[in-house]
């Protein structure tokens, strides 16, 4: 994270020849960061504090930034290092000689902690050498620390960020005193830090393996079922356990005074109406659970009974039911209560963090947002396009240079992302099961540590919560073969940052498919992909050309094979789609080293052959009637084949062996709907018309076969 240019300070041409007093004990270390509203003024870190608390000054809520212990360096060095670092808080970096850099770029506070382990290991191998001070480092002594980096055990990554940071006090020289400076010229110029300990760059491709096709389906269609039949009953008994623990809840009205004359009221209302005692498990059958007895009556957790209200208590010959629960079973699983009996209080903050997984997978992975945008949504901020009437979420975006937190002065405007239904009624149920502002908070109750005030879950405990969750839906229910409703993935734990390279696969190769509850993922596609289509943010359409093109080089090769083995193609542009397929498989091959450079080979390789149901669209906008139908609707222009509009008629449309025998299946259960003596009049007409038309196109296509000339 780094902070934008106008809240810069800047830094004089010639400051290299001004002195630059050391830094006073007092000084706040985030004196010119700006902080996360909602922080606390009290206490800030300053700059003689051995720990240092920077996240507050991290834009995302969701980060759990680590503080930076001054203690770690060696003490004759510790004031220069920690002179460093606040100057790397308070100014922004210079462009490296010849570098890549923006002007005035802040360093981010994410990156502050790898920037004090690299400086923690020059300040170490200087204590080693007897140096004392930072001015007296030479350029000699600078590749010897290179060598001494390359020998020692850490990681290529760590070593390039141990070199990166020298480069970093190199550049500070100007904002520090003279001690302080490195005096040398540019460290190891002309090569990267990557370089100098032999570290590949990347390519830019993404490595992050799709989720599997079962797993995912699986793991949406029970995060559904828990959006609309089983997370309202988990919400519902959470609130009456808040409540009851808050003293708020109507049934303990009836409880007044001290903890005896409550206790002799709550006995007498069992006895009158049969209900049991709250129980927990004991070795030798049920025991009594005095602190949800003490909820019951309308006292706090700090109240307790003593030895001689338990005896007492005991002494009723009052039954003691197996567990202690709250709320009532109303959702269904397949048509039956999800659950016989109601949850028990001591499993109810698993299920919490379970549902908590559950609604993010349904917003992550129907929004195509990345995980920490969905972790930094805020109540409220469901909304629809007054202009498309489309249903939006309003978020802020998770990459960037040039985002900070948010203060009185100065706050990042949201920006919306299109989705679908099931989105917002998943945002409605976490707005409903707590009052955070955040709609994933840090933490279920109020803490010191990381407040839900100001702060979010994190990607790694959500994560957590999502193989949580598919591992107690395997745990709960059974598919009707015996095995697990959400399968294991082959590549290996379930892991957000994987949604939206799955979801581009989908969306690619299941454009009409119905996943889960009848999502159709063309509607997914369109609005995600047009949404992300004017922002700056590309890497999701980078993912889908990924994913097209891997697509169209699998079904080139597979129609050209089938071709070749004798497949027949009849229909209008019969013709058409054996010159295309036959003309692409020309086509020799192209190293593909970017997303980037997968648009561009798409788009120049791409035959425009979409295989649907039980038909094929060789694509001419020229000739489509689903073109046609849209444009006379006042709709937009679409970009390929819309099979909601797909017209028989159509000059577009081609027909192969692999079609036909999808058209075969069709006309087995037209045929039985249309003599159906049980199916309305109306619907039997229908389905024999179109019997009918699937008759004679299967027809045509023997008949061509027959003659054995190309249609």
């Amino acid at each position: 994270m780094t902070r934008p240019a106008h809240l810069s300070v800047p830094v004089p041409v010639d400051a290299v020849a001004v002195p630059v007093p050391w830094p006073g004990d007092d000084v706040p270390v985030l004196r010119n960061r700006p902080v996360r509203l909602g922080t606390e003024a009290t206490h800030p870190s300053r700059f003689g504090d051995d720990v240092w608390n920077i996240r507050p000054a991290h834009r995302d809520a969701h980060t759990n930034v680590g503080t930076l212990n001054l203690s770690v360096f060696p003490e004759p060095l510790r004031r220069q290092f920690r002179t460093v670092l606040l100057a790397a808080l308070d100014h922004p970096q210079p462009v490296e000689p010849g570098g890549r850099q923006r002007s005035a770029e802040y360093i981010g506070i994410g990156s502050m902690p790898v920037l004090i382990r690299g400086l923690e290991a020059f300040a170490h191998w200087m204590s080693s050498r007897g140096l004392e001070e930072i001015s007296a480092i030479t350029d000699p002594d600078l590749d010897v620390y290179v060598r001494h980096i390359a020998g020692t055990t850490a990681s290529l990554r760590l070593q390039a960020n141990a070199l990166s940071a020298v480069r970093t006090l190199w550049l500070c020289r100007d904002v520090l005193p003279a001690p302080c400076r490195l005096t040398t010229g540019f460290p190891w110029a002309g090569h990267t830090a990557n370089e100098l300990v032999g570290l590949r760059s990347a390519t830019g491709e993404n490595r992050r393996p799709r989720i599997h096709d079962a797993t995912m389906e699986a793991l949406l269609a029970w995060s559904l079922h828990m959006v609309e039949q089983v997370g309202p009953d988990i919400r519902d008994a959470w609130h009456e356990y808040t409540l009851l623990c808050r003293g708020e809840h109507p049934s303990q009205r009836i409880y007044t005074g001290t903890a005896g004359p409550r206790l002799h009221a709550y006995v007498d209302y069992c006895r009158r109406t049969g209900t049991p005692l709250p129980g927990t498990p004991g070795p030798g059958g049920p025991r009594i659970n005095y602190g949800h007895v003490l909820r019951l009556i309308g006292l706090d957790n700090k109240s307790q009974f003593g030895p001689a209200q338990k005896r007492w208590l005991a002494g009723q010959g009052l039954p003691i039911a197996a567990q202690s629960t709250v709320g009532v079973i109303t959702g269904q699983v397949h048509g039956r209560p999800w659950r016989d009996a109601p949850l028990t209080v001591a499993e109810l903050p698993g299920l919490w963090r379970r549902l908590t997984g559950a609604l993010f997978t349904v917003v992550c992975y129907l929004s195509g947002m990345r995980p920490g945008e969905v972790l930094a949504l805020r109540r409220g901020c469901r909304g629809t396009d007054e202009a498309t009437g489309q249903l939006v979420v309003h978020g802020h975006r998770g990459k960037g240079y040039d985002r900070a937190p948010d203060t009185p002065e100065s706050t990042e405007p949201t920006r919306p992302w299109v989705v679908v239904g099931v989105v917002h009624e998943a945002i409605a149920l976490l707005e409903s099961l707590h009052d955070q502002p955040f709609l994933f908070p840090a933490q279920l109750r109020t803490g010191t540590f990381r407040p839900s005030t100001t702060h979010a879950r994190t990607c790694h405990s959500i994560n957590r919560d999502i193989a949580d969750f598919a591992t107690w839906v395997n745990g709960t229910f059974r598919r009707a073969d015996g095995t697990d409703p959400v399968p294991a993935d082959p590549a290996g734990n379930l892991n957000a940052s994987r949604f939206r390279r799955t979801l581009a696969r989908f969306i690619v190769r299941r454009p009409r498919g119905l996943i889960a509850a009848a999502l159709q993922y063309g509607h997914v596609d369109t609005k995600v992909t047009l949404n992300y289509a004017g922002a700056p943010d590309t890497e999701w359409l980078q993912d889908v050309a990924v994913e097209k093109l891997e697509l169209v080089m699998e079904q080139i090769s597979d129609d050209v094979q089938r071709l070749a083995a004798g497949e027949l193609v009849s229909g209008p542009s019969a013709g058409e789609y054996r010159r295309r397929v036959t003309e692409s498989a020309e086509f020799p091959g192209r190293t593909v080293i970017s997303p980037r450079s997968a648009s561009r080979l798409l788009a120049s390789t791409d035959p425009q052959v979409h295989h649907g149901e039980g038909m094929t669209c060789v694509w001419r906008p020229e000739t489509a009637a689903c073109r046609t139908a849209r444009l006379a609707q006042g709709l937009p222009e679409p970009a390929g084949p819309d099979e909601t509009e797909c017209r028989s008629t159509c000059t577009n449309l081609a027909f192969t062996d692999r079609d036909i025998a999808r058209r075969k299946q069709d006309l087995h259960d037209l045929e039985a709907t249309s003599s159906d003596p049980l199916a309305p009049r109306p619907l039997r007409d229908r389905a024999a018309a179109q019997a009918e038309r699937v008759v004679a196109l299967i027809q045509r296509h023997e008949q061509d076969r027959t003659e054995g000339a190309p249609a």
